[in-house]
């Protein structure tokens, strides 16, 4: 397959929408959904290893609350105090025409400065508590300081089974009329498992 005759990367073109089209442990989608159905987010901060689907979590939540969200990735704009309270500040101050809850997402909030940018960041949450959620993405769950840890509610977001990984792929393989065999997803699956982004990534290069 050519990649260029794609509009869209797979990974972002089936990226789920709803908690329910999570690839994700059954209890955990129960927990997210429950969240859901009282129509209001807590801060959160999510772990776990690259590829586990935390960002898509973070979307999918955003989305079945009718939230307007932004992203912030920690490991580019975030690593700078100014862009950080520029971001964030223009957005919180921004008036919704909708009166959509708001979220801020921060991807990759681990590489962030923990002297520096993380303290600012709490600081952020505090001055924004009442009007603005935030949902933080981290791989190592040790770089983030304690103060972001008692502002959020923490979950460790554990891969999915194989099998469940495989039926996902066997589902986009499915949508875009692509002739596969069990045995070929099932090695793909294992040879880059747990990294979902990277498997769905593999699969439309092959």
């Amino acid at each position: 397959m050519d990649i260029r005759d794609d509009q869209f990367l797979w990974v972002e073109k089936y990226r789920p929408q709803k908690i329910d089209d999570c690839v994700l442990p059954e209890a955990l989608k129960k927990t997210f959904k429950e969240y859901i159905a009282q129509g209001e987010l807590p801060s959160f901060l999510f772990s776990g290893t690259a590829g586990v689907g935390k960002t898509t979590v973070a979307k999918a939540l955003c989305n079945e609350i009718g939230a307007e969200y932004i992203m912030i990735n920690g490991s580019d704009e975030g690593r700078s105090i100014d862009v950080l309270r520029t971001t964030i500040k223009s957005f919180a101050s921004t008036v919704s025409l909708t009166d959509a809850k708001k979220v801020i997402i921060v991807d990759e909030a681990d590489y962030m400065n923990p002297a520096s940018v993380q303290p600012a960041l709490r600081n952020l949450m505090e001055d924004y508590s009442q009007t603005v959620r935030f949902i933080l993405t981290c791989n190592y769950i040790d770089k983030i300081i304690e103060p972001l840890f008692s502002r959020t509610q923490v979950f460790k977001l554990e891969p999915p089974t194989m099998k469940d990984v495989a039926m996902y792929i066997v589902k986009i393989l499915t949508k875009e009329n692509i002739t596969y065999d069990m045995p070929t997803v099932a090695t793909v699956v294992k040879e880059y498992y747990p990294d979902i982004r990277k498997i769905v990534n593999v699969v439309q290069q092959s």
